[in-house]
């Protein structure tokens, strides 16, 4: 019985585990919280972000990254989550979250990427959900060869960019060989 016990621990330890790809370990703090509501995402924190999916996912566990307020003071929580079998990193109204506000808020805060400059991209791509090949790409939202995009950050060989999409801001991830400095 003991055996069993100790096994039955180490899956759930396993999947726990598993959560999260190898690129998240930079948060340090993260909270598992289940969505009372579908998940409606957008690619930075606020409507003034594109749309970047929604999800039929009520009831299912996400992982809490990050928080910020809009303008308007509307909680947006960043939340990592697999859906068809890759991972997705975006942003979402706290009030999708079974998480309250205290406990969102005692995530880092984001204080917004930097600014690196502006880029060429130097061929096809298309842009991720996060950084990495684990991450979904968005796929009806390719950058062209000669397309100018403003670079924030660089995080395991992916670089966050900022691009215009139907009048609405695009955050999104490219591998570092697609762009010219």
């Amino acid at each position: 019985m003991k055996k069993l016990i100790a096994l039955m621990i180490l899956i759930a330890l396993c999947t726990v585990m598993t959560v999260l790809p190898a690129s998240a370990d930079q948060y340090r703090y993260s909270i598992q919280t289940r969505l009372i509501e579908d998940l409606a995402t957008r690619s930075g924190p606020g409507t003034q972000f594109t749309g970047c999916g929604s999800y039929r996912m009520k009831g299912q566990t996400v992982t809490a990254l990050s928080w910020a307020y809009d303008r308007g003071g509307v909680l947006w929580v960043e939340v990592e989550f697999s859906y068809g079998g890759a991972y997705r990193r975006a942003w979402t109204g706290a009030k999708r979250l079974s998480a309250g506000a205290n406990q969102l808020t005692s995530l880092p805060y984001y204080e917004g990427d930097g600014y690196m400059g502006y880029c060429t991209v130097n061929t096809r791509v298309s842009p991720r959900f996060g950084p990495g090949m684990m991450y979904a790409p968005y796929g009806d939202r390719d950058f062209y060869n000669g397309q100018q995009v403003a670079v924030l950050t660089w995080r395991d060989s992916f670089y966050l960019v900022e691009s215009q999409w139907n009048g609405e801001i695009l955050h999104s991830w490219i591998p570092d060989w697609t762009l010219d400095f």
